[in-house]
Order: C-alpha cells, then structure tokens, then sequence
C-alpha cells in the first residue's frame, strides 16, 4: 500500500469519527442485564480495523496487513451488601487480510471478590486464565519474526489476593497478599519448552495515614522464579526480594498519585549467573488542572527476566499522557512512553519509544468510535535488533 493512501485513510477515518451527531444524553450508562438473582450483566462487542505497516516487528523484509479485529464479551457484577463479586470473559479474534498465518482466536476468563466482613476486616480473591498469543517478532522470538511461520501461542493461570486488617476511620492498616502466575507455551516446543515458567510471590504492605488523603507506605515482597527446564545456558531459577517505602494521596491540590522507591535483590540459584543489586520505583502522579483534562507521569525501574540471551536486564520505564475531553462526547488522549534496557550478561542496550495518540466520539449511548495511530521506533546496540512500526486505527465499541 502506497503511503499517501494510508495516510489519507487514517485521516478521513478520524475526520469521520468527529462528523457524527450525537443524539442522546451524555450521563446515559451502557445496558444492563438484571438477573432475578441479582446479577448485572453487561455484554459488549468492540470490532475494527487497522493497518500495521510492520507485523512481525522486523528490522528488514517488512511485511504489512490490514487486520480485521473482533471481540465479543460479557461483564458480571453482583453486589451484596459491601461485598462485591465480578467476573469478566472475552473472545479476542485477529483476521490478517494479507498474512493469514498471523490469525489469532484468544480467550480470557477472569473473576474476584472483594468482601468486607466488617470494617477492620476485608479480603480480595481474584483469579484470571489466559489462552493468548505473543505477536511474531515480540517475546521470545523478538528480533526473528521473519522466522516464525506463525505466532507463538500460551496459556496462562493466575491466583491471588490480599488480606487487610484496619479500618479506613484509623491511622495505620496492614495487607499481606500472595500470588502464583503460570505461563506456557502450546506451540514451538523445542524453543518455548525453556521459557514455562512460574511466578510465586507474596508479601506485606503497612499503611498510615497522615490526613488529607495521604498514606505512608512501606512494603516487602518476594518473588520466586522456577522455569520448567534449564536452556542450555544453565539455570535461571531466582528469586527477587523487594523493600520499598512511598506515599499514595488522592486527589489534592489538583493530583493525584503513587510512590514506591526501594531496593531490588534479584539472586540466582545458578551461581555462575550475576546477581542484581539495585534501586527500584515505581511512581504515577496525575495532575488535573481542570476537571475534564489531566496529565499523567509515571516512571519505574527493575530487573526482569530476558526472553533470549543474558542474565537480566536492569529496566527503566518513562512515560507521560494528556486526556482531555473537549465536550461531553469527543475525547483525546496523547501519550509518549519509553523503555530503556540495559542487559547484564551479554552486550546489549535497548531503547524503545511508542508515541500514540487516539480521538473518541461518544456517538449513542451503545456505540463510541476509537479512532488513533502508534508509532513504535525500537532501537538497540546489538544490529540484529530493533525496527519501527506504525499502526493505524479505527474502532467501534458497543454496549446495549
């Protein structure tokens, strides 16, 4: 596809998404199905296209699609009292018009609970299960989706929850969670058999609140890694212990936000491996000088695991977002969101930068129009890495 088509595609496609009249109440809600039991349902169906310039994500040899994209769904909720029980399940259907070998069918189940037995008592449990798909060229295979012939597959389990003990009318709370996280892989078993992994963590958080919205908070938390099988670098069994201190504070003098700052232990039980030592943050304030437009700032910084070669990488996240809503049924969101990598164990840094921006129209009460663009420039001292890719949009998410 030439490029002054696409462009005036995506163009004439957000044009359209704001020259339609809306004709209903801006404060009306999606439609809601009432059980006699008591259980609200919710269904959806979001459906569109895009066109994305880059598929597999490759440095050369680019291959471009228009996609076809269709995802029913259903949201639960019941209320009982202070208790809240909901579930959610999708289908998520991917229809590549000129790379059919990059169809995709996935499917989500998740459900919680969150109950208050009374106010110093409350626990959540919440559990999600994931039949999904990691894009050519991304995860595992990142840098070789010209070499895949289809994308890689997996399941996924996650289990968790939370205990908290302290009423929201005193000063000090305590929470102590745990969570267990299962991925494997269903295709490509030769490579994906050494990337079956489980993650096991729990921990504990205390909180004290100062007044005006703002709690201190201090957490620890552990992270057990287990891989199913060793690759033939050896071992990547860890385990990353966390202590941190921050604040949380609502909404005061026009922000908003989160803090954690701490210290990051990531031990292998591979002695031959490099331990990490090291700061780590997490932090997202949001600042809303006026009541429909807020900026959003968040940053972050860990060691994770690699999909390919070396020991860790040591991650840094920045990022910034504008959402501002120019009537009661138009809304735009711009964002710029980077990732810096640096690789212990191999000779690698990787900086990675998604612009994105994206216009919504409210256009009845059941059906809101996405339309946008995000552009990805990947960039990395190791030649057989990086690529640029630009994805355009237009979308339709209806309700009853």
């Amino acid at each position: 596809m030439n490029g002054p088509f696409k462009y005036s595609y995506c163009c004439a496609a957000l044009l359209s998404v704001f020259a339609l009249s809306p004709a209903f109440a801006a404060d009306e809600q999606p439609g809601v199905i009432q059980t006699a039991s008591g259980i609200d349902l919710i269904p959806y169906l979001n459906t569109g296209f895009k066109y994305d310039d880059n598929i597999a994500s490759t440095k050369t040899f680019k291959t471009d699609s228009w996609i076809l994209g269709i995802t029913p769904g259903l949201q639960g909720q019941l209320l009982d009292g202070n208790n809240e029980y909901t579930f959610q399940t999708n289908l998520d259907y991917g229809n590549f018009l000129d790379s059919s070998d990059d169809n995709f069918l996935d499917f989500n189940l998740g459900g919680a609970a969150d109950v208050e037995l009374n106010q110093s008592n409350k626990f959540n449990l919440n559990a999600n299960y994931d039949a999904g798909h990691e894009e050519r060229g991304s995860g595992l295979f990142e840098g070789n989706g010209d070499l895949q012939n289809e994308p890689a597959t997996f399941d996924s389990y996650n289990v968790g929850g939370f205990y908290e003990y302290g009423a929201q009318t005193t000063p000090a709370r305590v929470q102590v969670n745990a969570n267990y996280y299962d991925k494997e892989f269903t295709n490509f078993e030769t490579i994906t058999i050494y990337r079956n992994y489980s993650d096991t963590d729990y921990g504990a958080s205390f909180y004290y609140d100062s007044g005006a919205s703002v709690s201190w908070v201090f957490d620890a938390s552990v992270v057990n890694t287990d891989y199913q099988i060793a690759d033939l670098s050896g071992d990547r069994d860890s385990t990353s212990t966390f202590y941190r201190v921050g604040v949380d504070w609502e909404a005061t003098a026009a922000t908003a936000g989160s803090i954690r700052i701490g210290n990051q232990e990531k031990d292998f039980d591979n002695a031959s491996r490099d331990d990490f030592s090291g700061l780590s943050w997490d932090a997202s304030i949001t600042w809303s000088p006026l009541t429909y437009s807020a900026l959003t700032f968040n940053t972050g910084n860990s060691a994770k695991d690699p999909n390919g070669a070396g020991n860790y990488i040591e991650s840094t996240t920045y990022g910034v977002s504008w959402d501002h809503g120019w009537n009661d049924f138009v809304s735009t969101n711009l964002s710029y969101n980077q990732t810096d990598d640096d690789y212990n164990g191999v000779d690698r840094q990787d900086e990675l930068k998604v612009f994105s921006l994206s216009a919504s129209y409210v256009t009845t009460r059941w059906l809101t129009l996405v339309a946008g663009v995000d552009v990805t420039d990947s960039w990395s001292s190791d030649e057989n890495f990086g690529f640029d890719r630009n994805v355009y949009y237009i979308n339709a998410q209806m309700t009853l």
